[in-house]
């Protein structure tokens, strides 16, 4: 892409360099009406340069669409608003039953530590977590620098309240001996207390090997990390994808249509060299017929939230998939029946999750963490109706509110505990697993000091 935008300008310039010339020898030779014509000309294709770039940085523009002129025009005379600065508060009175704490001592599998404001300390976060009844969170943040800074600042001075998982850099694909150096920065994260490991959604939208190309899901190259991971008995999270909305057409029959139109850079509908969002599932099946032994955990109900009856299927057909259910409570609360039967039937294999850290509030009136988690669980533990969605105007999942779904206790117990107990190895047993396969004593790595480490 740089190549080609190096190319675009290198021609801009030799072009207007050869106008320069031509305008510079037109007022010489005193040819004035030429002159003017070619000034008019290069006003003329300055305007169609200037109108296709901006076409290109605002794809859903309505300036040079005959078709939506009426809109924007219905807009000034007041006859239409922003559907984005559309915010209804409801009129509906319905009783609801508050909730203060989690009904179990619950383990947040899916939290980002270095998404937090400078605010949040490690001392303020655990006040949060006491308040709303989270014993512990997995911080997935794990690339070599912050997983290190993590471990310092808040899992050394809460090591029961925090989870650390390593998380490997897939571009390393991109240059020899990358991969296995990779394994390596896994086998250095066990020996410093990883107790899980975190792919995002780059691996497979993002990330490219040497020749340019996407690195897709299933590459096998990538087989020793899944490996690895078997061997240490670390769970991996993995983020594949996002909400299918994000890969249809974004207009107006687009129900996620307010959040990609003001963030078209979201949306990966027609995008040249790009996987479907099917192709995409198909990769992660692939990957978990592979690597039978690897624990994977599908972040954000697989995202695949809309569709339970898929993640049922994969569930059913994978005994080594799991899934979160962070960030998808606008998808689940909308139909708390089929949810709640989908929980009750699968009470084993979903584990809690907040996706937390990006805009909390340290204090006030906005998201604290106190308020983010109260949300997931008066969704979990409640059936109150018509309730705002956790980070409702942060992460605009969506207009609509949703349902709780009132799980019963033995249900509610095994998602906010026994399910990550279950999967989370002790670094103890990790450390034993690593020394068994590496020949070396099972002992942790020093922490990094000042002098030494970030």
């Amino acid at each position: 892409m740089q190549l080609i935008m190096g190319h675009k300008k290198l021609t801009l310039l030799i072009v207007g360099a050869v106008a320069g010339v031509i305008a510079i020898w037109l007022i010489y030779r005193r040819h004035w009406k030429l002159f003017g014509l070619g000034v008019l000309a290069a006003v003329i294709v300055a305007l169609a340069i200037g109108v296709h770039l901006f076409k290109q940085r605002y794809p859903n523009q309505a300036v040079f669409d005959g078709s939506r002129i009426s809109d924007s025009l219905a807009i000034l005379l007041g006859t239409d608003a922003r559907l984005t600065k559309f915010s209804p508060e409801p009129f509906l009175k319905v009783e609801r039953t508050p909730i203060e704490r989690a009904a179990y001592p619950a383990i947040d599998i899916h939290f980002h530590l270095e998404s937090l404001p400078p605010d949040i300390t490690p001392e303020r976060l655990v006040q949060a977590m006491d308040a709303a009844g989270i014993a512990k969170v997995a911080n997935l943040g794990g690339l070599p620098g912050m997983f290190e800074q993590f471990a310092t600042t808040f899992r050394d001075k809460y090591p029961d309240r925090f989870l650390l998982f390593v998380k490997p850099d897939i571009a390393a694909i991109a240059h020899e001996g990358g991969i296995q150096e990779q394994v390596e920065w896994i086998r250095k994260a066990a020996r410093m207390g990883a107790q899980g490991m975190k792919f995002n959604k780059s691996l497979g939208l993002g990330h490219r090997d040497a020749t340019g190309k996407l690195v897709r899901v299933d590459d096998q190259r990538l087989d020793p990390i899944w490996e690895e991971a078997a061997k240490l008995g670390l769970p991996i999270v993995l983020h594949i994808a996002d909400n299918i909305a994000f890969f249809q057409k974004p207009d107006i029959n687009n129900e996620r249509y307010t959040e990609l139109v003001q963030n078209p850079q979201w949306s990966y509908y027609g995008l040249p060299g790009y996987p479907t969002y099917e192709e995409l599932m198909k990769e992660r099946e692939t990957l978990l017929q592979r690597h039978p032994n690897t624990i994977i955990i599908g972040a954000h109900m697989g995202c695949n939230e809309d569709d339970l009856a898929y993640v049922g299927y994969m569930l059913d057909k994978y005994p080594n998939y799991y899934v979160d259910m962070s960030s998808v409570v606008q998808g689940l609360g909308r139909q708390p029946l089929h949810a709640r039967n989908f929980f009750i039937k699968y009470q084993d294999r979903i584990l809690f999750g907040s996706d937390g850290g990006f805009m909390l509030a340290g204090s006030g009136d906005g998201w604290t963490a106190e308020r983010m988690y109260r949300s997931y669980e008066e969704f979990l533990e409640t059936d109150n109706e018509y309730i705002k969605i956790p980070l409702a105007e942060i992460t605009h999942q969506g207009y609509w509110r949703v349902y709780g779904l009132k799980l019963p206790p033995e249900v509610l117990e095994k998602i906010y505990v026994r399910n990550a107990e279950k999967l989370i190895p002790s670094k103890e047993s990790v450390l034993a697993r690593l020394a068994a396969e590496t020949q070396q004593p099972a002992t942790a790595a020093p922490a990094p000091t000042k002098e030494s480490g970030s």
